[in-house]
């Protein structure tokens, strides 16, 4: 009986099947795609945690090593827009210096360019992890990667990056800041890691803290060509802790002197004197000095972060202090006293044989049981270790010390019972326990290639401050096209 619907056939079903087994039939996912993007994959890729920053602060000093060379001349390539001399001379610099971060990056960038798309996860990896605060949002935003970051692979290496900004993060909040050749770096003592904060050239010469927001305000000096001439131009920039962002300086219209300091009431920012004006660091959209009106007095040491202000002349930077918390002394007009009082216990603290307690110095532990300060000596002869060291216990005014002496010396705590005190021959981390029990615990241990800490040196007056005058711009760091010239490198290679 005629039903109305065509006959069942199992031709086309044994053609299909048939089919299967012809070569180009159906293209299996290549090995190699399997962990690097394919669109095909069936469960998500998940890259491990590596560990972030550089093990020793040499690591950072690439640009000294052989490999420099090379990546200059990825530059230039970069520059023509010839993306296969880019890779090449990228991975010339790589052989010769492995830690070239900068070289790591822009060889991800052309093979991103190339379309060498499961090529970029290792030198993209590389660049980040050691320089996070640099390159983790730029590999994000580059818009050469975005291809790559479309596959499975690229999703999960922004999953990575996410992850990783909170131990970033994490890790400066415990870290300590320190300077080295110009430039400033943080020191994690739990993972004993070293983080990148500026990326200058050597150029800075001063900064200022303001622990209640977690931002350190910078200054540098450098030589820079205009016109022809080759001319000193002075800069503030900043590093937000908080997030890892460090801003580019942006320029100061004079070469000095000038006073930095936090303004903690109305206006809560950076603030700059240049002559007898006070200019206010906006942060937003991007850095900028606005003027502040005089009626506001915001420089007045009352309205400032710890009664504190930084000046400087050239490339010599000073505290100064108005006062101390829980403290009470006859400053003179150098912030010395030969004696002070600790409210809380009404102790008092004389400054060992014979010396002066500098108050821009002194320092509370975390848990304000102990205060460390720098002794001068009163009267000294050039060359001598006239600066000292001490700790006085908060309750008792008992004084622990010298720890250390010096020509000049600067003070900063890393624990309640652990003080980094910066001298003649480097930073060094001082157990104070270790100080009493020197048997079971070594006194101190050196933070290799660390020259400083945020706070400058405080130097007696027999010690001879660098002239407070305006250096010749040859004495100054050039600025280099190494670094790109706005905050966020991403439009190419490493060039803005």
């Amino acid at each position: 009986m005629a039903t109305g619907r065509r006959p069942f056939s199992c031709i086309p079903l044994l053609a299909a099947l048939a089919a299967c087994g012809k070569p180009g039939a159906h293209k299996a996912p290549a090995a190699e795609d399997a962990g690097q993007g394919s669109a095909t994959e069936a469960t998500p890729v998940v890259l491990p945690a590596a560990e972030l920053g550089m093990a020793d602060l040499s690591g950072f000093a690439y640009r000294t090593r052989p490999g420099h060379a090379s990546f200059r001349a990825a530059r230039v390539a970069e520059k023509k827009g010839d993306w296969a001399g880019v890779a090449t001379a990228c991975e010339q610099a790589l052989a010769a210096d492995p830690d070239h971060l900068d070289a790591a990056y822009l060889l991800a960038v052309a093979r991103a360019k190339l379309g060498r798309i499961e090529q970029i996860l290792p030198p993209l990896q590389k660049a980040v992890t050691a320089d996070f605060g640099k390159w983790a949002q730029a590999s994000l935003d580059q818009p050469a990667l975005q291809k790559f970051l479309a596959t499975p692979t690229g999703k999960a290496w922004r999953d990575r990056v996410t992850a990783d900004r909170e131990r970033f993060t994490a890790a400066l909040a415990r870290a300590i800041v320190v300077t080295s050749h110009g430039d400033l770096f943080a020191f994690d003592r739990e993972s004993s890691r070293w983080f990148r904060l500026t990326r200058t050239g050597g150029a800075v010469v001063a900064q200022l803290p303001s622990r209640s927001v977690s931002r350190i305000a910078y200054i540098t000096r450098q030589k820079i060509a205009e016109a022809g001439k080759h001319q000193t131009k002075v800069g503030i920039g900043l590093v937000d802790l908080a997030t890892g962002k460090t801003r580019r300086p942006i320029a100061i219209a004079t070469t000095g002197p000038i006073r930095v300091a936090y303004n903690t009431k109305k206006l809560k920012r950076f603030i700059v004197r240049v002559g007898k004006d006070w200019l206010a660091l906006d942060e937003e959209p991007q850095l900028r000095l606005v003027p502040t009106p005089p009626k506001d007095k915001v420089g007045a040491p009352a309205k400032l972060a710890d009664a504190t202000w930084l000046d400087i002349s050239g490339r010599t930077a000073r505290l100064g202090r108005a006062t101390v918390a829980n403290i009470s002394a006859d400053w003179d007009e150098q912030f010395l006293a030969s004696a002070i009082r600790i409210g809380t216990s009404h102790r008092v603290v004389a400054a060992p044989s014979p010396g002066l307690i500098d108050s821009t110095s002194a320092t509370w532990s975390p848990d304000r049981s102990q205060l460390a300060f720098v002794a001068l000596a009163d009267d000294c002869e050039p060359g001598t270790l006239a600066a000292s060291a001490f700790v006085a216990d908060a309750a008792t005014g008992v004084v622990q010390g010298p720890l250390e002496r010096g020509s000049g010396l600067a003070l900063e705590w890393v624990s309640d019972r652990k003080l980094a005190i910066a001298g003649d021959t480097g930073v060094a981390i001082f157990d104070l326990d270790a100080q009493i029990h020197p048997a079971t615990e070594p006194k101190s241990i050196a933070l290799a290639g660390a020259d400083g800490l945020v706070a400058p040196r405080r130097k007696p007056k027999c010690t001879p401050e660098e002239p407070d005058v305006v250096a010749e711009p040859s004495d100054e760091p050039a600025a280099t096209d190494d670094e790109p010239a706005s905050d966020d490198p991403v439009d190419a290679g490493v060039g803005d």
